[in-house]
Parts: structure tokens; sequence; C-alpha cells
């Protein structure tokens, strides 16, 4: 049994949104590390992979030592499937962010919630909360104030970064429901089998100078291996749809790792629709954590 089993349905609710939360601070750098790394797609997402997969893997196997093989062939076809799912998410969010604006890109992915909620609705029928349908229909003006109104119609960036919202969302939705799977090993293989798509189309696979090297380890390390382990690790101790939504804090995250970082310098409908965003999902949780002192009905169900 182990520590999260034991601790109570309140701890592993904290527990769960700390958790999250961190992910999305990690996971809100990838926009800038891929403006860093100026090469195509496919060799970002080669050395992304092979760094993120030496740093996850020397957790996994100082989490589970002797007993790591054991561990992976428990995964089963659950375990199969939220590979797939977070494999093509974490590829798609390259060129994502790579044609269109980092800002952009993470506006779109902070539609998740919406996307999860259907998801879970028709797949484990979960039924979010009315404080968590309130807070989304907040995120969702947020959403609409950072994009705005446009006459060019979505880039092609933007396209990718829906597809690649929906495979996170069905990627969070099958971790949920699967709550029995190790999460650290499939973090590992979504890295090395993503290394390992990219390897034969890569266009620049050795061009990489030392400070591109530092940049794709910081790559690895950050998103892919504190933000990508965080999620699996907390996701499965909060409803869902709440993981989605406390993710939605990527967006100004990431908008402001860019500006900070690259000098990106976001729109004033960014600084405005990300701070609606913020608030609403700083409010969800203070309400979450104040409604008369009780354990949120999600999380009474699974007790």
């Amino acid at each position: 049994m182990t520590a999260s089993n034991l601790a109570s349905p309140r701890q592993r609710h904290v527990r769960g949104v700390v958790l999250v939360l961190l992910s999305a601070i990690f996971w809100g750098a990838a926009g800038l590390f891929v403006r860093l790394l100026p090469f195509d797609m496919w060799t970002i997402v080669f050395w992304r992979g092979v760094f993120g997969t030496f740093f996850i893997g020397c957790y996994v196997f100082w989490r589970f030592g002797p007993n790591t093989f054991r561990v992976v062939r428990q995964m089963g076809p659950a375990g199969v499937r939220i590979t797939i799912f977070s494999t093509g998410a974490i590829m798609l969010f390259v060129p994502a962010l790579q044609n269109t604006s980092v800002a952009n890109c993470m506006t779109i992915y902070a539609a998740l919630p919406f996307f999860t909620a259907a998801i879970a609705w028709v797949w484990i029928r979960e039924r979010p909360s009315p404080r968590t349908l309130a807070a989304s229909l907040v995120v969702m003006l947020g959403i609409g104030i950072m994009l705005g109104p446009t006459t060019a119609g979505p880039r092609l960036g933007d396209v990718l970064a829906v597809i690649a919202t929906a495979t996170m969302a069905l990627m969070t939705v099958a971790i949920r429901r699967s709550r029995n799977v190790e999460m650290l090993p499939v973090a590992c293989f979504s890295t090395i089998i993503s290394a390992l798509i990219a390897l034969p189309f890569a266009g620049h696979l050795f061009d990489l100078t030392m400070r591109d090297y530092l940049a794709a380890a910081g790559f690895g390390l950050g998103p892919m291996t504190l933000g990508l382990m965080l999620f699996v690790i907390g996701s499965p101790l909060i409803p869902a749809t709440l993981a989605a939504l406390i993710g939605t804090l990527e967006t100004p995250i990431g908008a402001l790792w860019a500006w900070v970082g690259v000098g990106e310098v976001p729109a004033t409908e960014t600084f405005i629709g990300g701070a609606v965003v913020m608030c609403a999902v700083f409010a969800h949780l203070l309400l979450d954590r104040r409604a008369n002192g009780r354990i949120p009905r999600e999380i009474r169900a699974d007790a």
C-alpha cells in the first residue's frame, strides 16, 4: 500500500493540487525552450526526448530499484493507452509552438478543462461540480479576451494546439480512470517513443552548439521531466476536470516565461485574459478549501 493510499482523502486532494500547480509552472516553460532551439520540430523532439528519458529514467530506477521491470510489466493495456496519449500530446505541442505565438498556444491549451470535462463525463461518468463549471466559464471568458477578434483565421499552430489539447484531455481522463497504473514509467516511455519517432526525420541532429545542448537538456529536465512527472503523480489524486482547470495556469505562466526569456511581449489582451484565468483558478481553489470545511463532492466519491 502506497503513501497516497494511506493518506486521507483531504490530504490526497491537497497533495494533488500542489503537484499539478507545480507541473503547470514547469510545463509553462516549454514555449521558452522551443524559442531557444532554432531547429526543425523533429530535431527538438529528439533531443528533448533523449534528455527527458535520461532524467525521468534515473528517477524511475531510483524510485523502484530492482522492481522497475516488474512495475513496467504490470502497466497493462491502460498504461499503453496513457503512453500513447502522452506521446501524442508532447510531440504535437512543439510544432504548435513553432507555428503560432506562445501566448496563443498556451491560451488554446487553457481550454483543456472543457475537453476534459466532456471526455470524463462520457468516458467515466464523472460529473464536474457546479464550482468547477462556474470557474471554467470564467476561464473561457479569459480565453476569449486573450485570443481577441481576428480576421486572418487560425494559424497552423493554433490547429495543432487544439489537437494537442484534445490529446492531453484524453491522457488526463485515462490517468484518472487507471489509478493503479504507475505513471512514472509511462512518462519515461513517452519520451523514449517520441525520440525514436523523431530520429529518422531530424534534419539538424548534430548541428547543435553547446548552448543548444544546454537548452535541450533544460527542456528535458524542466517541462518534460518535472512538468510531466508532477502532473502524472498529482492528477490521479484529484478529479480530472479540476486537474485540467489548475493546468490552465500554464497559459499566463507560459506567456510570462517567453516574455522574460526571449522578449516575446504578450499583447495587452493577454495580460487581461491571463489575469482572469488566474483569478478563476485561485478563486475555485479557495472556495474548494473553505466550503464549510467539507471534502468536496468530487473527492468524497473517491473515498
